[in-house]
């Protein structure tokens, strides 16, 4: 019969510290990808909609920058869809008329304003300006009162 394994503490101490630097070297090239990535860094605070806005339209997407414009009787709108929470990206769900937070449940109204959640305030509307060739000009860097339209 042969001998069973021997152990030694330092045996298992050398192991341990093998597991630990394994999984610390296999952690570090997705924590350098997340450290310096660029997906939440906006380019430029302006933004440009070149699409057709029917009047009396619901909310669209303008781009990845989480802008959403629409545009009414009095004139067009535009919202960052980011929740005043904790900053998660709000998606608008047309069938219900609300913005909803997939991180801490926050629900928002058609304009914006919260319903229900931890979100202490309405969605941010920024200044949104009627270029000459019929395109958009969004600037996601002055926001406005939920009154103003372009």
């Amino acid at each position: 019969m042969p001998d069973p394994l021997k152990w030694t503490r330092r045996a298992v101490l050398r192991l341990a510290w093998g597991g630990i630097i394994a999984a610390g070297a296999l952690t570090i090239e997705p924590l350098v990808k997340y450290l310096t990535s660029q997906e939440d860094h906006r380019q430029s605070p302006l933004v440009v909609y070149n699409k057709l806005l029917n009047q009396n339209s619901d909310w669209q997407d303008a781009s990845k920058a989480r802008v959403w414009v629409k545009r009414d009787s009095l004139g067009v709108m535009a919202l960052v869809a980011t929740c005043t929470h904790l900053g998660c990206e709000v998606n608008y769900h047309p069938e219900k008329k609300e913005w909803l937070c997939p991180c801490h449940g926050s629900v928002y109204d058609v304009e914006g304003r919260p319903i229900s959640g931890p979100a202490p305030k309405t969605l941010p509307r920024v200044a949104v300006e009627l270029q000459a060739d019929g395109s958009l000009m969004i600037n996601t860097a002055k926001q406005v009162g939920m009154e103003f339209r372009g």
